[in-house]
């Protein structure tokens, strides 16, 4: 594979940055980005920035968290560098990934990676995943492919990556797309271009208080009721059931949420799926629409909440949020 010559690697915690505490009687994160380098076989480092960003958990990022890591990452692209690799805690990869895909308009490669088990535990994938993603960052292969995540010896787009499984080293896959590149040899194979969502250009700071509400048997009242009192809430994506049907006893509380000119976005919880206006129903997803709700079309509950935060962050109107949900601004 040819090199590039600047390469990047901030670390910013995770499972990969690990060791275990006798105080915490657990595993947490006191590796340095510099600690996981000096663990790579000779030669892996050669032409690499080394950016120490953080030491937490993934579950303990949010939104503005990961967009001050894209504008580092931004940053580094307009110094000069032609790829980089971040390391990260898998809980939250997914959307982490995502996010900065929805603010990534380069050509330069950002390869997201981690690992399920710590360094030095028996069976640990962090040498592996890490040297993998830093050998495809410094190769053109990659190039143009937008953000992607590496682990056990394949690529998956930001767009489709899902955490499958809680506990085993191959918990990442992509349902129904699979891999867009894995390793052949000492070689990368491109299987396919992923389909990325549209990016923004220039600094965007995505809208804060976006929720996501998950439709379940008889359940969501209390929680909606809540939140309908909120002042605060700037969107909402709803998780429907099927093709995005929620229980008639939510129209109560929706109703008020959107009177508010608060944002409101029907999806399905299915993990692959499309709303329909298939059914006329109370609580229907034609229903909802006709109340005024944005239409998440095909969209994952997580990535309609990281598009709806990131178009309302941009200033979109209502009819530019539906266009932005669809794909089609």
């Amino acid at each position: 594979m040819p090199r590039r010559e600047k390469i990047a690697f901030v670390g910013t915690g995770g499972t990969i940055s690990m060791t275990y505490s006798e105080k915490q009687n657990g595993y947490i994160p006191t590796l340095s980005a510099q600690d996981l380098v000096n663990m790579l076989p000779p030669g892996c480092a050669e032409n690499l920035q080394i950016i120490d960003w953080s030491h937490q958990p993934s579950s303990h990022y949010t939104i503005r968290m990961t967009t001050d890591l894209v504008e580092l990452l931004r940053k580094l692209v307009k110094e000069g560098v032609s790829g980089i690799v971040v390391s990260c805690g898998t809980d939250s990869l997914e959307e982490m990934s995502y996010l900065t895909d929805l603010l990534w308009p380069y050509p330069q490669p950002v390869i997201f990676t981690g690992s399920m088990q710590p360094p030095g535990r028996q069976g640990s994938d962090a040498v592996a995943n890490l040297e993998q993603s830093l050998r495809a960052a410094a190769s053109e292969t990659l190039w143009g492919m937008g953000v992607t995540a590496c682990f056990q010896d394949q690529f998956f787009a930001a767009s489709e990556i899902t955490k499958e499984v809680a506990h085993r080293r191959d918990a990442f896959s992509a349902p129904g797309r699979g891999p867009v590149a894995d390793y052949v040899g000492d070689s990368i194979r491109i299987i396919r271009k992923p389909n990325r969502p549209p990016s923004m250009e220039g600094s965007i700071m995505p809208a804060k208080d976006v929720e996501i509400l998950w439709a379940s048997l008889g359940g969501g009242d209390w929680t909606l009721s809540c939140l309908s009192k909120s002042k605060s809430l700037e969107g909402l994506v709803l998780a429907g059931f099927g093709a995005g049907n929620i229980p008639p006893s939510w129209i109560q509380y929706l109703k008020p949420i959107i009177k508010n000119n608060t944002a409101v976005v029907i999806t399905t919880r299915c993990r692959r799926g499309h709303t329909t206006s298939l059914y006329g129903f109370e609580g229907s997803a034609k229903r909802l629409l006709e109340l005024g709700v944005l239409d998440g079309a095909g969209l994952r509950p997580e990535h309609a909440r990281l598009r709806l935060a990131v178009g309302l962050g941009a200033g979109f109107s209502r009819e530019e949020l539906q266009l932005y949900l669809q794909g089609k601004k």
